[in-house]
């Protein structure tokens, strides 16, 4: 297991770590199935376009926790200050177990690949009365 490294920038830390942190800003407070979802959703995303992990969880609005304006992405940036000591080791424990997991292809996908996500307490505060697109149950 590695840790941030609070002397890198963002964009330099390693990999892996990248992908771990992507899942603790993500997934931090779900099941270990939604930890690998978000693993995988990443992954899937980096297959489709052949880009690294930094290209794919930092390009633009395409992961919120990595977002200026998101307050997930305060909390990663601490995080890797700190080196993780903001968190409970098992936390990180999760979040790394989730990425090397899904990237060493020992877990199943639970997307079916996915390139996208979104949680389902989101639909639920739409009052608006609009139509959901067919997929949503």
């Amino acid at each position: 297991m590695t840790f941030p490294e609070p002397t890198h920038a963002i964009d330099a830390q390693p990999e892996d770590v990248l992908g771990a942190l992507t899942i603790l800003g993500e997934a931090r407070g779900e099941s270990d199935l939604g930890k690998c979802a978000i693993a995988h959703v990443v992954l899937n995303r980096m297959a489709k376009k052949s880009a690294s992990v930094a290209d794919t969880v930092l390009a633009p609005w395409q992961f919120s926790c990595w977002n200026r304006s998101d307050p997930n992405r305060l909390f990663l940036e601490e995080t890797i200050h700190k080196t993780a000591a903001n968190i409970p080791v098992g936390l990180w424990a999760a979040c790394w177990k989730a990425w090397v997991e899904a990237r060493d292809h020992k877990t199943p996908d639970p997307t079916h690949g996915a390139t996208h996500y979104c949680v389902s307490i989101l639909w639920r505060r739409d009052d608006s009365g609009k139509r959901r697109p067919a997929w949503h149950s």
